[in-house]
């Protein structure tokens, strides 16, 4: 449908040169009903400027379009309402979306590059995700950022981009002074092999510690933070990381280690890479010259001990200033950012960059940029920032700083555990109907092929499991709180990762429970012209927007509309599968079919991919 679409706009564009001269094929949308057109163009918004209506501004340029001719035959404009509506008809649907699909067929292991744009041809996009904290592990929140920068990139790179993405860890800052405190406090050193979990004890163990000590300062009419008490030795220890100091750096680098371990162990169960892996450290000895150049262009200003940078965001209304360095001489984690994008252009010289951050930093990234706007760098306009929610559970937002939270990991096994149990008892009844229909059949004289039963292997629920989870995070507005649900997310009926992977392992069994004549003509020549039924036209036509939903999914950051579009191939797939049998007598319209439900497999195969679900083969 991308081609049509290109076709459509081509035909309409000189009708809009004056009202919208950068008018494309981006701008045209899909009817949510099958019945109103294959593609539309709404006026809403130029009907205004055009002193017209939204229906009248539809019915001129339908008219306009219509009497240039230039249309291709296969393509039909018409006013609905306020869009300008395009039909395209069945068969030449059939002959050229069913062809592109299949055609090289062996690429990627079968899948096929049907809407890939070649590599590297469209700029430089910087994609910043994951991003945990050194010393505490991924937690399920972390899923958020994580799954969606990883399927960006990953479309990213297939519709031609040049992607570069980068994690980037939150490796400096007081909290590291806290632990290095808790070292010292609790008897340990950087010969000690520790875990994760046993970082995190002993950040919550000073953390409470401090606690303790405030209170009892304010109890006896002292201040909130004691002189040299736990705060005061955290903020000394963290200045001496600054400045280099052996011990303290030493011990801080036993934290990154750890956690970097843990965390690229759960980055390989999820298909996760990053091709640069650079926390607020690495970008330490830009800090001195980047407050030097701030304060050559008369930028930084003196409050209250502090340096910062009065900012307004991008309509121009004042927001709080933008602290770059503290009384105590520290910078902190917006400093190090500033340096970072500064750093990152001069590296990539990137035509977009987007922070995947969760919506609590939007503030933070507001400061940021209208630092480097104030800063006149003219690429400041290609930083995004796209913001996503929280895991709600009861209500609660964990802190790892109390030591309540929930791992990643946590999550990631008690999801295997639900497919593990759902599958095991999916494979029980399936024996005791078997076993019924053989016992029925054995009483009235008759013989029954054996059923074959597929009983759950560790790596299929563990694929099931990891596609369940993902997609739970992904099907949903990146922007909105989800309500965590374990049962919903491991739920095999409905919007649900299993029910699409599902539907992927019956397409594989139907290409390969076909009959050895009916595959080999369906791997010949393609037979769009034999598919003609409304489900295999609906079908095709789905099938055939998979590029425009792939675009439509980079251009708003949003892997939801990806996930909701192949719910709808899913849904259209059982409706074609209802309604029209694929193995029939007549050979070459089974072939036919089955080449029908091979595109579905690539789709759906191709699609899946880019979110980062696995494919069992069997479920």
């Amino acid at each position: 449908m991308e081609r049509f679409a290109k076709l459509a706009a081509q035909a309409l564009a000189p009708h809009l040169h004056e009202l919208y001269p950068t008018f494309s094929a981006a701008d045209l949308e899909v009817p949510p009903d099958p019945k109103l057109g294959d593609l539309a163009f709404p006026c809403f918004k130029l009907a205004k400027q055009a002193r017209l209506s939204p229906p009248a501004l539809a019915q001129k340029l339908a008219a306009e379009c219509q009497a240039a001719g230039g249309l291709p035959a296969e393509i039909t404009v018409a006013p609905v309402g306020p869009y300008v509506n395009f039909t395209v008809a069945p068969t030449a649907v059939a002959r050229s979306i069913l062809g592109d699909i299949l055609t090289d067929g062996s690429a990627d292991g079968g899948l096929g590059h049907y809407g890939r744009v070649t590599p590297e041809t469209r700029g430089t996009w910087v994609l910043e995700f994951g991003s945990p904290n050194v010393a505490k592990p991924l937690n399920i929140y972390h899923l958020r950022s994580t799954a969606l920068g990883a399927t960006l990139d990953r479309i990213g790179r297939y519709r031609g981009w040049k992607v570069r993405s980068i994690n980037h860890l939150g490796d400096w800052g007081k909290q590291y002074g806290m632990l290095t405190v808790a070292f010292k406090r609790f008897g340990k050193t950087v010969q000690d092999d520790l875990s994760m979990l046993e970082l995190v004890d002993l950040y919550v163990k000073i953390n409470a510690e401090a606690s303790a000590e405030s209170a009892e300062s304010v109890k006896a009419g002292g201040p909130k933070e004691p002189p040299g008490g736990i705060q005061d030795q955290a903020r000394e220890a963290f200045l001496k990381l600054e400045k280099g100091d052996p011990e303290v750096t030493a011990l801080w680098r036993k934290c990154l280690d750890v956690s970097l371990r843990e965390f690229n162990r759960i980055y390989d169960r999820l298909g996760v890479k990053f091709d640069h892996i650079w926390g607020e450290s690495y970008y330490q000895s830009q800090l001195a010259p980047l407050l030097a150049d701030l304060r050559k262009r008369n930028l930084l200003v003196e409050s209250e001990g502090a340096w910062v940078v009065p900012v307004t965001d991008e309509k121009g209304r004042e927001i709080p200033p933008c602290i770059l360095e503290k009384s105590d001489g520290a910078t902190i984690y917006a400093t190090r950012d500033v340096a970072a994008a500064i750093y990152r252009y001069q590296q990539f010289k990137f035509d977009r960059m987007t922070y995947i951050v969760g919506g609590e930093q939007k503030l933070h990234f507001q400061q940021v940029f209208a630092v480097l706007r104030k800063m006149g760098l003219p690429w400041i306009d290609r930083c995004e920032h796209v913001p996503y929610g929280l895991y709600r559970f009861k209500d609660a937002k964990m802190s790892t700083r109390k030591g309540n939270f929930v791992t990643l990991e946590e999550v990631l096994e008690l999801a295997k555990q639900r497919v593990t149990e759902l599958m095991s008892a999916r494979a029980e009844t399936s024996r005791a109907e078997a076993a019924t229909a053989q016992a029925e059949a054995s009483a009235s004289g008759r013989t029954l092929e054996p059923r074959e039963i597929f009983e759950p292997t560790p790596a299929v629920t563990e694929a099931v499991a990891v596609g369940a989870l993902v997609f739970y995070d992904l099907h949903s507005d990146p922007s909105r709180d989800i309500e965590f649900d374990l049962d919903r997310v491991v739920d095999f009926e409905g919007e649900t990762g299993p029910y699409l992977q599902y539907a992927h392992t019956r397409c594989v069994s139907m290409l390969r429970k076909a009959p050895t004549e009916v595959t080999a003509l369906m791997r010949g020549p393609v037979m769009g012209a034999r598919l003609v039924a409304p489900q295999e036209i609906a079908l095709l036509k789905l099938l055939g927007q998979f590029p425009m939903q792939l675009e439509r999914t980079l251009a708003n950051a949003k892997a939801s509309h990806l996930a909701h579009y192949l719910i709808d191939v899913t849904q259209a797939f059982g409706s074609f599968y209802r309604e029209c049998r694929v193995l029939t007598e007549d050979r070459e319209l089974s072939a036919a079919r089955l080449q029908l439900v091979e595109g579905t497999r690539r789709v759906m195969a191709r699609g899946l991919s880019l979110l980062g679900i696995p494919l069992p083969e069997r479920m």
